[in-house]
């Protein structure tokens, strides 16, 4: 059977037809998230978490892929809405914003006036905050979501609006005070999360560049954090990538400050006795499948691949780090806040027992700029001394730790392998999002791979 409406084009075609049917108009549809992962089913996200009110999302459960057949007809979709519509028999289902059944407490999070637990907690949360001797009351509290996963986590900002009386003279103050709150899919993650923070601030080599916690709202699976600021604070906090950039007069000082705070997270104590351990052999299984689907993809590179896939296995397979560390597992400058010269380092679930290289790499492969894979003027000059930058910046912050030279080499030679690993990882992105196949994008990410596995062989005596 066709399974051809199953690309960008077909579904957003799909997606619309639906709503003209509900009566939900929405003029032009952006897809702002589209995965295909062997085995995890497609999820297709359109509009953003700014406009919560136009965030839809569709998913395809795995065994329906294979036998998608022809695209439902908008009478086929059936249940409440706004909310949740399946195709019966057909593994479809499309979800408005906050309706997650993968996040059951996402709604409850949405409406903190209308949830006790959660309106206590936030008053709770910033009354130490408050001027003393007021008799601060809750207002009202806005909820922006800011980033969301379906089905996985959300992280919503609460504003909280207070007020108070003077009792002798009657007049009426008001403040607004913020909070960060992140929604998972049970208490046990919400819980940890919390200690996770907890831990790293009381870690010795952590000097501010986590955000404080602030507890957990049970029974709701919410942890809440200190609110780091947006890009509309004075001074205003951006995203590491809106930094981390050719042309940004701060790029390298907030790339400095990353290699210092990945040290200090490197040489820390946040590590606890569950943590989960991350092992080269573990790398080495995720590059497998990335090969395997980019080998199917773009099958004039299959040759290519598969030397890579080869090399990078061998190599990970026999990476024996000195002992492992406390690791963010997901370290690039997308999850950097940078404010006035700080660094800020979030999203910390992919926390784990890790080889030091694995974070380095991470930081490196995606440090590279999009241009790079264009052959755009200057993005390789500017690359290789964003890169000298980090890797100088973290060795001397690790010999400030106390790491002999052995192991900060030992430490940087290993990560020419992660690093080829994570670009395995970039390379897989576009058939995982369904894109058409684009032989000279992929070809220009492999020349890095091979690039880095000759790196690795040099520094490794291979």
């Amino acid at each position: 059977m066709s399974t051809t409406w199953l690309t960008p084009e077909g579904v957003t075609s799909t997606l619309a037809g639906v709503l003209d049917a509900h009566d939900d108009h929405q003029g032009a549809l952006h897809l702002s998230y589209l995965r295909r992962k062997p085995g995890r089913g497609m999820v297709a996200v359109y509009g953003q978490p700014s406009d919560p009110r136009h965030l839809f999302t569709l998913t395809v459960e795995e065994q329906a892929l294979a036998t998608a057949g022809e695209a439902p007809q908008p009478s086929a979709w059936l249940g409440q809405w706004p909310g949740m519509l399946e195709v019966a028999g057909r593994g479809l289902t499309l979800q408005s914003f906050p309706h997650d059944v993968g996040l059951p407490a996402l709604a409850a999070s949405m409406t903190p006036m209308q949830t006790p637990a959660l309106r206590t907690a936030l008053e709770q949360a910033v009354r130490h905050t408050l001027p003393a001797g007021e008799p601060w009351r809750l207002e009202d509290v806005e909820a922006t979501p800011l980033r969301y996963k379906p089905g996985d986590r959300c992280v919503i900002r609460y504003r909280l609006h207070l007020g108070a009386t003077d009792p002798a003279s009657q007049r009426v103050e008001h403040v607004t005070r913020s909070v960060v709150g992140k929604v998972y899919r049970d208490v046990a993650q919400a819980r940890e999360a919390a200690a996770l923070l907890d831990r790293l601030a009381a870690s010795p080599q952590s000097p501010r560049w986590s955000p404080d916690s602030l507890g957990v709202v049970e029974p709701l699976p919410l942890a809440l954090s200190e609110d780091l600021g947006g890009p509309r604070d004075t001074p205003p906090t951006v995203p590491g990538t809106a930094v981390i950039r050719p042309a940004d007069p701060h790029a390298e000082d907030a790339v400095v400050a990353a290699a210092r705070a990945l040290a200090d997270l490197h040489t820390g104590t946040a590590a606890a006795p569950d943590t989960p351990t991350r092992t080269g052999a573990d790398e080495a299984a995720r590059a497998a499948k990335r090969a395997s689907v980019l080998t199917a993809y773009v099958p004039a590179l299959a040759g290519t691949v598969a030397v890579a896939a080869d090399t990078l296995t061998t190599h990970l397979l026999a990476a024996s780090p000195d002992t492992l560390v406390p690791a963010h597992g997901s370290y690039k400058p997308s999850q950097l806040l940078v404010r006035d010269g700080a660094v800020k380092l979030v999203d910390f679930d992919q926390f784990c027992l890790a080889d030091p290289a694995l974070d380095v790499g991470y930081f490196l492969a995606y440090l590279r700029p999009p241009g790079l894979w264009y052959h755009r003027a200057g993005t390789r000059e500017w690359f290789e001394h964003a890169a000298a930058t980090f890797t100088r910046a973290y060795d001397a912050a690790l010999a400030g730790h106390g790491w002999s030279p052995a192991s900060r080499t030992g430490v940087l030679a290993r990560a020419h392998v992660y690093e080829a690993a994570l670009l395995l990882k970039i390379a897989a992105r576009r058939p995982n999002r369904l894109h058409s196949p684009r032989v000279g994008e992929v070809d220009a990410v492999m020349q890095e791979v091979h690039a880095c596995l000759a790196a690795a062989d040099a520094a490794l005596g291979s």
